[in-house]
């Protein structure tokens, strides 16, 4: 059964991120998160808010052509 949240440390885990990058992801306010404790502390990560962030944040690639002689453009 999994749980429905998530340390950021378990977060960091479970994709290969340091902790570090976890936590300023919460202080910027760009990954879902919630705090059980007074005084913005202890917080935790739904499922699905790193997945949510992923796909937020993911910058698509440009697809380059190639003129008749060859030339990118």
């Amino acid at each position: 059964m999994t749980k429905p949240l998530e340390t950021p440390k378990e977060l960091a885990a479970r994709v290969g991120l340091p902790v570090t990058n976890i936590r300023y992801l919460i202080r910027e306010d760009m990954l879902d998160h919630i705090f059980t404790a007074p005084g913005k502390r202890n917080p935790k990560i739904p499922m699905g808010a790193w997945e949510k962030y992923v796909a937020q944040f993911t910058v698509k690639a440009q697809v380059i052509t190639q003129g008749e002689n060859g030339s990118k453009s």
